[in-house]
């Protein structure tokens, strides 16, 4: 017992994912004025990757309209869930194993944090944001 203890506490600390030291990951995904976005606004279609630990690109700015898919290329099972909650409809673990792909489209402008909560937090780790302009 004492064995499975130690080992579940080493897979929560082990396990425990933030993104790579290049992004912005420790900075607060529900407050986006800061983040530098990838303009897609001429785009009615983007991809953004959920890979490992981290979303590519990270911040998109996009037109209104447009269909966003979330694609799985990672290893791991991901999610997406918006930080503020039913800004957009999440899309679940079970649905978003390794090479599945979800699709939402933002009609309405605003911007749009979110966040995988299996690797992450609203305001750590494998986060991200969408803004939509008119």
């Amino acid at each position: 017992m004492r064995v499975l203890k130690l080992l579940l506490v080493s897979c929560l600390v082990l396990g425990a994912c933030g993104g790579d030291d290049d992004d912005d990951s420790e900075s607060d995904a529900a407050s986006l004025e800061d983040q530098e976005f990838v303009d897609e606004t001429t785009s009615t279609a983007v991809t953004i990757d959920a890979i490992d630990n981290s979303f590519r690109a990270q911040y998109v700015e996009v037109a209104a309209g447009t269909t966003v898919t979330f694609e799985n290329n990672g290893r791991n099972v991901h999610n997406v869930i918006p930080s503020e909650e039913g800004a957009f409809a999440d899309v679940e673990a079970e649905d978003f194993e390794p090479e599945d792909t979800a699709e939402i489209v933002f009609d309405e402008p605003g911007d749009y944090a979110y966040y995988c909560s299996l690797h992450g937090t609203a305001t750590a780790g494998m986060i991200g944001g969408i803004r939509v302009v008119e």
